[in-house]
């Protein structure tokens, strides 16, 4: 072994630093997810309605979960130039700051309007945290540790979904005033929130930030503590050498050239939301109450949910390389098509009198599993490995806002829909969207499993259809 390859072992200061970043991401999910169970008892205290049909007050429900994904959506817009301006170590003990406020202001909210307000803020907190936290891992993490500390994010959102879901279980149960159980389940996010503002006080600033401020000496210190070996001479050399090819802008994202990825990336989030992730992450439990659920089974469902979503999100570390992720789309959105089929017709029958919740139940649960192994994981993937690295950085702020905007869509517009055209017809609507979603699959999405980055950009500026963008590289062509 030679001594640069010695020198560059991972060491506990990585690990420690990838479990507290990843605090970031257990928030995303537990603060997302934690709505699922406490609405019922937010329209309870505040007097709203649950089974109104008026459709103001559908609206205002939408809003209240929606409130989430619309601050994400600010915050997705805004990640960037608190990553530029205040680093990547003091964005997250800002966004840390955010969680906690806001999951206080929910919990002690007086009025609908600040719980609508603290969900905001924590909605700010995530779209800023969910750019900036991977960003962070990636560059501090040595080469060969970067897939598993970024992926270990993502399997951290699903984990604090989970904790959601168990939450709202216990909560409902343990304390019995239903204007205060809520209260709680929001309350007890302040404490993970607490853990990343703590722990992020003792970590370093990203190497990479501080060369790009020209802070030599800091980053010097920085990397030595990272790799544990005084000549990181090499390694700033490297830093040095990346940054000097990033000089585009997001207004190159548009050019004729690269506005085919964007519309790609774009499109893979959209269906993403269309599929109705987040309409079952978020109003699962009214699902199953109309699929003939009682109060506790509607819960334990939901944790039923957690519990597949983090299983199958670790099976997808398994597959993601192996089978490809083009293949793991194809897979992912014919069996999610097939299951909310399922789920629509499942619930025309329980609206007929007929029970038949047990086979939606199952189908929900595959769904998640399809979802967990394709959808979920795929479309970040694809996203960072498409784009040449001068407009990565844009070009995955720009499809990360398609992923929030229609994420806010889809959760304002579910009680809408319900009310309108009823639960099956809705469900049947999301399945017409995951059939689209085979169709674009097979149209525009490439392989890119064991593609080398710089393959993959030499196809696109080949002019290579999208996807062509994996193939092997032809032997005449040229950049």
């Amino acid at each position: 072994m030679s001594n640069s390859a010695k020198l560059n072992q991972p060491n506990r200061h990585i690990y420690s630093i990838g479990i507290v970043a990843a605090l970031a991401g257990f928030l995303f999910g537990f603060d997302t997810g934690i709505i699922s169970g406490a609405q019922e008892y937010i329209f309870h205290t505040f007097g709203i309605p649950e089974t109104a049909a008026d459709q103001a007050i559908a609206a205002l429900k939408g809003f209240i979960v929606a409130a989430v994904p619309l601050g994400a959506l600010f915050g997705a817009t805004v990640s960037g130039l608190f990553a530029e301006r205040l680093g990547r170590r003091r964005s997250l003990l800002f966004t840390s700051i955010l969680f906690v406020a806001g999951a206080l202001m929910t919990a002690f909210a007086g009025s609908i309007h600040m719980v609508i307000l603290g969900r905001l803020i924590m909605g700010v907190a995530i779209g800023i945290s969910a750019m900036i936290a991977p960003m962070y891992l990636s560059e501090i993490a040595p080469p060969q540790m970067r897939g598993t500390l970024v992926t270990f994010f993502q399997l951290a959102i699903t984990i604090g979904l989970m904790a959601a879901f168990i939450t709202n279980f216990i909560c409902a149960h343990w304390v019995s005033d239903a204007t205060l159980n809520w209260r709680w389940m929001f309350g007890l996010g302040g404490i993970p929130a607490a853990g990343l503002f703590t722990g992020m006080l003792a970590m370093p600033d990203s190497p990479r930030w501080l060369l790009a401020k020209g802070r030599l000496d800091e980053a010097r210190k920085t990397l030595q503590y990272l790799y544990t070996k005084k000549d990181v001479t090499s390694d700033i050399e490297d830093i040095q050498f990346s940054l000097s090819r990033e000089e585009g802008s997001w207004r190159d994202c548009f050019s004729p050239r690269l506005f085919p990825l964007l519309v790609m990336a774009f499109g893979l989030f959209v269906l993403q939301q269309l599929s109705g992730i987040n309409a079952i992450m978020y109003y699962g439990p009214s699902v199953f109450e109309k699929a003939g659920f009682g109060g506790s089974g509607k819960l334990l469902a939901q944790v039923a949910i957690g519990l597949i979503n983090v299983g199958m999100t670790v099976v997808s570390l398994q597959l993601i390389d192996r089978a490809g992720r083009r293949r793991l789309l194809f897979w992912g959105f014919s069996g999610m098509c097939v299951c909310l089929a399922l789920v629509g017709l499942c619930l025309s029958l329980a609206e007929s009198g007929l029970a038949a919740h047990w086979i939606s139940l199952i189908s929900v649960l595959a769904f998640i599993g399809f979802f967990a192994v394709s959808l979920g994981p795929v479309p970040y993937l694809i996203m960072s490995e498409v784009f040449p690295l001068k407009v990565r950085a844009s070009g995955m702020a720009i499809a990360s806002c398609a992923n929030w905007g229609f994420n806010m869509l889809v959760t304002e517009s579910f009680p809408i829909l319900q009310t309108t055209l009823g639960m099956a017809p809705t469900f049947l609507f999301f399945a017409f969207w995951t059939a689209v979603g085979v169709y674009f699959t097979w149209k525009f999405v490439p392989e890119t499993k064991n593609r080398p980055l710089e393959a993959i950009e030499v196809n696109l500026y080949a002019g290579r259809p999208l996807r062509e963008l994996g193939e092997p590289v032809l032997a005449q062509t040229t950049v």
